[in-house]
């Protein structure tokens, strides 16, 4: 046997015992809302810069506070 069968039986060993400790099956994240969600947030992080430029402190700080709250919403999904 391989060493990359070996791997896989490993792999698929970890998940059984991680299901039955669950009781069901592992939920994966939503790769596409996943997608969305950081799209928003780069896009806040831009008008963050741009305001920056423009020497709006405040709404470039408010907008990097949105992005932040996004951050963690994005790893929620």
């Amino acid at each position: 046997m391989s060493t990359f069968d070996e791997a896989v039986k490993d792999i698929k060993k970890a998940k059984s015992v991680l299901e039955q400790q669950t009781g069901e099956a592992v939920k994966h994240p939503d790769p596409l809302k996943h997608k969305y969600i950081s799209f928003v947030k780069s896009g806040f992080r831009i008008l963050a810069g741009a305001t920056l430029c423009f020497g709006e402190f405040a709404i470039a700080g408010g907008l990097l506070i949105v992005a932040e709250l996004l951050g963690i919403v994005e790893e929620l999904v």
